[in-house]
């Protein structure tokens, strides 16, 4: 495909600064913590957070390669964890930096090639506003 020389992405040489590496650790076992399974799961009861709705759009077993009791512990296992599962964008967290250091990417000091901001229809943009609250309220997006 044809890229215009204005589009044109042109790497820089250089090391990846040792401040925006990403640093692992694990404070304990992670293993050490997880819950015993039944081989007998009993049946799926949904609850505020992990619905019927939300168990059917998962498409569990869309395909039925899977046998009922394979189906009920599937299910079983996404009632214990549904702590970590996100169905809205206020749900969602972050990394804990107990685990992970803070992900920060490093650029190249420039020259901006454009100043101005993209402007915002003013038909969407109280939709626009509302989007970024909500994104900087979930934590995806940090205030600048």
């Amino acid at each position: 495909m044809y890229k215009r020389v204005d589009k044109k992405v042109k790497p820089m040489s250089g090391t990846f600064p040792q401040g925006a590496r990403v640093d692992r650790h694990f404070p304990h076992n992670p293993l050490q913590n997880l819950i015993p399974l039944t081989p007998h799961p009993p049946e799926f009861i949904p609850n505020e957070r992990l619905t019927h709705e939300r168990m059917v759009d998962l498409g569990i077993n869309s395909k039925g390669f899977l046998l009922p009791e394979e189906v009920k512990l599937f299910q079983h296992i996404m009632n214990l964890n549904q702590e970590t599962l996100a169905f809205e964008e206020t749900d969602r967290g972050t990394l804990k930096e107990s685990y992970f250091s803070p992900y920060i990417i490093p650029t190249v000091p420039h020259v901006p090639w454009e100043y101005k901001n993209i402007p915002i229809p003013p038909g969407i943009r109280q939709k626009v506003i509302e989007l970024l609250k909500s994104k900087i309220n979930a934590g995806v997006y940090e205030p600048s």
